[in-house]
């Protein structure tokens, strides 16, 4: 972890790229298991393919998350980053 050298943490430890990272894999964990139900049980209904749709859609405002908050992050010094778990 970014900020935390060892021991136990809490989620608000988690930095902002950790926090998207761990968002990410959420979504991909969803994502493969409705693939899996919508493949394996050739079942196309609305609201396995909506759900999909939203997760596919979460995963591409990730990116720009990470993008802004790298930008923002340049402005915000180090001892305050670490200090908020940014």
């Amino acid at each position: 972890m970014k900020y935390v050298k060892s021991g136990n943490f809490t989620t608000k430890q988690l930095s902002i790229s950790e926090t998207i990272i761990e968002t990410s894999d959420v979504i991909n964990i969803a994502k493969d298991i409705i693939q899996k139900l919508i493949s394996e049980q050739n079942n196309k209904s609305q609201d396995l393919m909506l759900v999909l749709n939203n997760l596919n859609q979460a995963t591409s405002y990730l990116k720009f998350i990470e993008d802004k908050t790298s930008i923002t992050l340049k402005f915000v010094p180090a001892d305050i980053q670490e200090k908020e778990f940014l």
